[in-house]
């Protein structure tokens, strides 16, 4: 194996590392929202992609007198053209899954039938990733076996494969960074599987190049990735497949508007005249409702009732902070968890909302940025 090979060995198993950081990302959020934002089924996500990583990982050794073991290098090159299509089609899978499950809408699926359903969308992606992983390390070992002859010592090949976990870690902590950071809130889901597919795509074809054969299928991948990263096409099929979820998971409602964010995933729908907010598949907040926002406003002002100022967590969208006004405070300090998910929600509020926001005594933050004279006994 010549250095160039070993060194695409290394650079595959980056790629791998960030490719699997933003799939597990990608369909953690997916499966938040179809499942209401309910904590057991992360429990039940992690639990069954690293149940599927091992099993990967093991049949490896289980069949490692298979040829495709034995000389590792085909197979990898087809995981890695295989892994993004089995991506998108999970990520199409998880946003119809309510559609093959006996479940109402706004009602929490049982526990057998959320086990059942994330061992199914975790399954291809992590038993990919699993395979993926000693088939390099088979890989590298065997091609330092042909650079140096048959007497490769035991401490090469664990030096070996010991960077390449590094490398595959150093890999998932980019892949880690780029989605929050960048991917997530600037290209959004689709376009983000586009750009991941044709990384995927380029890598397939260096590692075709190396070893010989048929360049097209990875060409193909390359080609479909940037089609959906840099055209239209990624806006349109996020917008057919949100509007999808939505009418399963929200019947009823009218979809206006939907922000991908660090923090979460965030749908702003209409019902009549009243306006909801829905986070992770959860309604968190429906304006206006005036009598219930009034006596909230005077359950907080009689605990403290010579107060000047007041601390609120959220309460902007509910009309909580407009009626707050009402009484003799001279500053509300407004803690928003996410301060871009707020200015989309702006042009929806109430317009005596939108105008209180513009006084002088209202001064929003997120819990990040908020200062310490901010923190109030006499908070709200």
């Amino acid at each position: 194996m010549s250095f160039s090979h070993r060194f695409l060995v290394y650079l595959a198993l980056f790629a791998l590392g960030l490719y699997a950081q933003i799939a597990q990302a990608l369909l953690i959020r997916e499966s938040l929202v179809v499942f209401y934002g309910n904590d057991i089924s992360l429990g039940v996500f992690f639990g069954s992609w690293l149940l599927w990583v091992a099993v990967g990982s093991v049949s490896v050794i289980w069949l490692r007198q298979r040829h495709w073991v034995e000389h590792p290098s085909t197979l990898l090159r087809r995981l890695f053209s295989a892994l993004p299509v089995v991506l998108v089609l999970q990520v199409l899978t998880s946003r119809s899954i309510r559609l093959f499950l006996d479940v109402p809408a706004s009602e929490l699926i049982p526990l057998g039938e959320l086990f059942a359903s994330l061992l199914l969308i975790t399954l291809p992606t992590s038993l990919g990733v699993g395979l993926a992983f000693p088939l390099a390390c088979k890989a590298l070992v065997n091609g330092e076996g042909h650079r140096y002859g048959e007497n490769v010592t035991s401490d090469a090949r664990v030096g070996g494969v010991s960077r390449l976990y590094i490398v595959d870690a150093l890999g998932a902590l980019l892949g880690a960074v780029l989605f929050t950071f960048v991917l997530l809130e600037w290209a959004g889901v689709w376009r983000s599987l586009g750009i991941v597919a044709a990384l995927m795509g380029v890598i397939a074809v260096m590692l075709h190049g190396a070893a010989g054969g048929s360049r097209l299928s990875a060409w193909s991948l390359v080609l479909a990735g940037l089609v959906l990263a840099a055209t239209p096409l990624g806006g349109t099929v996020d917008r057919a497949t949100e509007r999808l979820r939505f009418s399963i998971l929200q019947p009823g409602l009218e979809l206006v508007d939907t922000v991908e964010t660090r923090y979460g995933h965030i749908n702003i729908a209409r019902l009549g005249s009243q306006i909801s907010v829905i986070e992770d598949g959860r309604i968190i907040t429906s304006f206006p409702d005036r009598e219930a926002v009034q006596q909230e406003a005077a359950y907080y002002a009689a605990q403290a009732p010579d107060a000047e100022r007041a601390l609120v967590f959220g309460g902007l969208a509910s009309g909580l902070v407009t009626e707050l006004l009402r009484y003799p405070l001279k500053q509300v300090d407004v803690v928003v968890e996410d301060r871009y998910a707020f200015e989309r929600l702006r042009s929806y509020l109430p317009a005596e909302t939108r105008e209180a926001l513009q006084l002088s005594l209202i001064h929003i933050s997120e819990p990040t940025r908020l200062n310490s004279t901010s923190r109030m006994p006499s908070s709200a």
